[in-house]
């Protein structure tokens, strides 16, 4: 019994040590040097449930607000918006979906020159397309 509890406390100590420290350093950690910006919260949200899943690009939905096209949703990010309904047409979808929000960036990114942004998504499908 005690060789069990042994054996146990090992393998969780194992795990402990291969994936806890793997997916903490995933993630941009802030510094003195790095800036790091939360996107996370309420986003507005549109699928494009057009017959070519394109009517988004066709329209041009980028160059105006995203609630001016068409019903919007509020979608928590992060999420997957197929597991938020129990409607086959949002569950099952397969296509283009628009998320937009407003954010405010400090003032100091204006002032500085050759100063680099790095957006980094955690969850895109396989594409991710950013219009600012």
């Amino acid at each position: 019994n005690s060789d069990y509890s042994l054996l146990s406390k090992q393998m969780i100590f194992f795990f402990s040590l291969v994936f806890l420290p793997s997916s903490f350093s995933l993630f941009p950690q802030e510094s003195e040097t790095r800036e790091v910006k939360l996107l996370t919260g309420l986003w507005d949200f549109r699928m494009d449930n057009s017959s070519a899943r394109n009517a988004g690009f066709h329209n041009e939905w980028y160059r105006k607000s995203l609630k001016e096209t068409g019903k919007v949703i509020q979608m928590p990010v992060p999420a997957s918006f197929n597991d938020l309904s129990e409607e086959a047409t949002t569950r099952d979808f397969v296509g283009w979906v628009w998320y937009e929000r407003n954010v405010f960036v400090p003032s100091r990114w204006d002032d500085e020159k050759n100063l680099r942004v790095v957006l980094r998504f955690e969850s895109c499908h396989y594409l991710c397309v950013v219009v600012s």
